[in-house]
């Protein structure tokens, strides 16, 4: 192994032990500790729901950038749109049903809303729900995430 590629894999796992303890905040750590210590009681099964919200045009930024000018607003989604999400069809979100970008997007979040952690604690005034969007810059869509949980 060269000096180069040496560095880069130290630097890869410096940068997983500095940002482990964060995970727990994102992944809802005191969530996932109180489950351990009620294994007894009533488990949760979570989904996440997708609702589509805004879809934005910038026609003044798609006539000057884009190849197709008249491409208009995203063609995957339509304002009101859900999309429910669990552990079963999370891994297949990206068979024709999801734009990869906006999914490549929002899945993170979408995932840990599925292990029951809190999406945006703090953010926002719910912390099973989130509000975010693609990054299409002209034609994104905006989202809201929601964990939803049920009783197994």
């Amino acid at each position: 192994m060269d000096r180069r590629e040496f560095l880069k894999r130290a630097g890869v796992s410096a940068l997983a032990i500095s940002v482990a303890p964060h995970f727990q905040t994102i992944m809802g750590a005191e969530q996932a500790a109180a489950s351990m210590k009620n294994d007894n009681k009533t488990k949760m099964k979570h989904k996440c729901k997708i609702t589509v919200l805004r879809r934005e045009c910038y026609k003044d930024l798609q006539e000057k950038y884009l190849a197709d000018p008249q491409s208009g607003p995203c063609p995957y989604f339509h304002e009101g749109q859900e999309i429910m999400v669990d552990s079963d069809n999370f891994f297949h979100m990206l068979d024709g049903r999801f734009c990869s970008e906006a999914w490549d997007c929002i899945s993170r979040y979408v995932y840990a809303a599925l292990q029951g952690g809190s999406i945006m604690k703090g953010w926002t005034n719910d912390e099973k729900m989130m509000v975010t969007c693609c990054n299409d810059g002209t034609r994104p869509v905006i989202f809201k995430l929601e964990r939803i949980d049920e009783e197994e």
